[in-house]
């Protein structure tokens, strides 16, 4: 490593360039400079943030979220801004009175300007401050980056449900670097457990002489995905929850590899070989057991930094929950531009997306201003388009996928990234997404018909949820604001030694309605503990819409009467039902006004989501689908009961 040659400054000044031009900014920026140096395989700035448990990877999304080039950017200059050419001269400097290599001083010189943003958000998302970065590149030394090539841990799996893989082998290798043996006693995400498709990993790692470390957890995910949620990690997470929250403590992201890694780290060693996640462990234990931790570890443990501390909040349905819902619209795209002039206009948060009938077979549409959410080349070079790239719920509205996208005259596109232009033709809307996700669940009844089909299970009809779901999406809540976990699944939920509840996976971590998790984990609970219970039919699922709707006009016909008195114990679903009915009762005490419509509507929504997850049981997307009728009903009668009591004085002419 010391005889390695280094980039010199004119070396760096010059792929800095490059990185500019291919941001389509007409100017270097310190982020460019930053950039360069982190393009250095193994150079100085890769070994300083390595010693900060940060890949080059996450530094460069970092910088790389600074940029807002666009594709139709004129009269490229290439020339410095003033703050970059004050760097730059400032490593000149360094570089003159004897720092090298120029790495290292263009380095130090870049982290000096602390007024510069990028290297405001970088040392933020580090979690150091720019004293210690800066202390770091002065005590840097040539021979110590060879303390980073060191032998490979033996790994051994002794889970048999878990193939290791290459890929996953060399994250895992890398992130315990510094160990000598390391043992994945169990997968903690069970098949069809995780939504996003990661896989989750309860580890063990020894240093030399046998010296056991506290167990962590690793997840392996699309390096996209994992730089996402280090983000988010950062942003919401890290300064803001109690001990038993998982600390992010290692993000890697080798080369040429589609996926990276994430190691959580727990205090005091609380997991261990037994631990595991919620849905084992409620499938594991008796019903009451399993209520109590979700009140005791979970919301108590939680509610003081994050859903307790709300503020109030109206907003449209749509405005936190469309993210929910398939794309808008699915479009092929179109390469003859000559054919733009007579293209629909089409902007985010645009209500043509929401309208019926607005858009049609084949029409030819122009996406204006819209921001890369994933681009997959393994799904026909399909690009997801959505409204913005923060982390806010609306920002995943307007989402649009784009089918046959030119990846390769878009060589940066990456997350968070707005195109100005994009051309397609429809090829289908979400009307047309959503019938054929109901048309394979094989119904025995005339789906296209609103209300359904009556049903002796019930007192009534139940809404079509494909003819009302706009309806949801347009509803006006009164609800509350708050940080929030974003996707609390059972998988998300992991149990340790004394019962402790954990959570992990930050990705979707963000400020939203407060009720946003308490429906994502009651329709974790039901498809993970109800549909194992029932046999595959469309009477069973019927069965347990008849138990639901019990529990719905309790919620806001008589609060004061226990919900999981309600459930008859001779049903063999039963009780898998007594968790939900403690999520109910959790959400009684956060909703703003006693409105149950605020529960039900995005629950709705929220069930809908699931017709669209076909590695998930038939019986599970059919009883989903019940939900969403039930819930939208539910949300009517609620917001009826609401009007017509005390306490909706003064919201009697607003309309629901």
């Amino acid at each position: 490593m010391a005889q390695r040659r280094f980039a010199s400054l004119d070396e760096l000044i010059t792929i800095a360039r490059h990185e500019s031009a291919s941001q389509m900014d007409y100017y270097i920026g310190v982020e460019h400079l930053l950039l360069a140096l982190m393009r250095v395989e193994g150079g100085v700035a890769a070994h300083i943030f390595a010693r900060q448990d940060a890949s080059s990877s996450y530094v460069q999304f970092i910088t790389q979220t600074q940029t807002s080039g666009s594709p139709d950017t004129a009269g490229y200059l290439g020339i410095p801004t003033p703050r970059a050419a004050k760097v730059i001269a400032r490593a000149q400097s360094h570089i003159a009175k004897g720092m090298q290599p120029d790495e290292r001083a263009l380095l130090y010189a870049i982290v000096q300007e602390r007024h510069s943003l990028v290297v405001k958000r970088v040392v933020e998302n580090l979690g150091i401050s720019s004293e210690q970065l800066l202390a770091d590149i002065r005590g840097w030394d040539a021979e110590g980056a060879a303390d980073f090539n060191l032998p490979p841990p033996e790994v051994f799996n002794n889970d048999p449900r878990y193939e290791l893989l290459p890929d996953d082998l060399v994250i895992i290798e890398q992130i315990f670097r510094t160990c000598t043996r390391v043992v994945i006693e169990r997968v903690l995400s069970s098949e069809g457990n995780s939504y996003s498709g990661a896989r989750v990993l309860l580890v063990r790692a020894y240093e030399a002489g046998g010296r056991e470390q506290a167990p962590s957890v690793v997840k392996l995910h699309d390096r996209r995905n994992v730089l996402w949620e280090k983000m988010r990690y950062n942003d919401y997470v890290r300064d803001k929850l109690p001990a038993n929250t998982s600390h992010i403590m290692v993000d890697v992201l080798p080369e040429n590899s589609l996926i990276g890694g994430l190691k959580y780290s727990f205090v005091q060693g609380s997991l261990d070989a037994q631990s595991t996640s919620l849905k084992d462990f409620a499938l594991s234990q008796p019903p009451h057991v399993v209520a109590r931790l979700l009140r005791e570890k979970l919301y108590d443990a939680f509610k003081h930094t994050w859903w307790e501390q709300r503020t109030p909040y109206a907003f449209t349905a749509w405005q936190e929950y469309e993210l929910l819902l398939p794309p808008a619209l699915e479009l092929e795209a179109a390469l003859d531009e000559t054919s733009r002039s007579g293209a629909r206009k089409i902007t985010p948060l645009s209500e043509t997306l929401r309208e019926e009938g607005a858009l049609r077979y084949g029409e030819l549409v122009v996406l204006t201003n819209f921001t890369v959410l994933k681009a997959k080349p393994e799904r026909g070079n399909t690009v997801q388009f959505v409204a913005g790239g923060n982390a806010e719920a609306m920002n995943l509205a307007s989402r649009v996928d784009v089918k046959n996208f030119d990846l390769a005259a878009h060589p940066t596109l990456h997350r968070g990234i707005m195109l100005e232009r994009v051309l397609g033709n429809v090829t289908r809307t979400r009307d047309d997404i959503l019938q054929e996700q109901v048309l394979a669940l094989a119904p025995d009844f005339d789906f296209t018909r609103d209300p359904l089909p009556r049903h002796n299970a019930l007192p009534e009809r139940l809404p079509n949820p494909l003819r009302n779901y706009r309806w949801l999406l347009e509803q006006r809540l009164s609800g509350s604001f708050c940080s929030m976990h974003g996707d609390l699944h059972v998988g998300n939920v992991l149990v340790g030694r004394n019962g402790e509840a954990w959570l992990i996976d930050f990705e979707w971590t963000r400020d939203g309605h407060t009720l946003f998790d308490w429906v994502t984990l009651e329709m974790s609970l039901l498809l993970e503990l109800v549909v194992p219970e029932l046999p595959n039919s469309w009477e069973a699922a019927w069965a347990v819409i008849a138990v639901l709707d019990q529990l719905n006009r309790a919620c806001y016909t008589e609060p004061h009467v226990a919900s999981a008195a309600l459930i008859n114990p001779d049903l063999p679903f039963a009780k898998a039902l007594i968790p939900i009915a403690e999520v109910r009762r959790i959400a009684s005490g956060l909703l703003q006004r006693g409105n149950w419509a605020e529960y039900f509507t995005p629950l709705a929504l929220m069930a809908l989501r699931t017709l669209g997850w076909k590695e998930r049981p038939l019986m599970a997307r059919r009883l989903a689908y019940l939900v969403a009728a039930l819930a939208i009903e539910s949300s009517r009668a609620a917001q009826t009961v609401y009007l017509q009591s005390p306490a909706s004085e003064g919201d009697r002419t607003d309309t629901h």
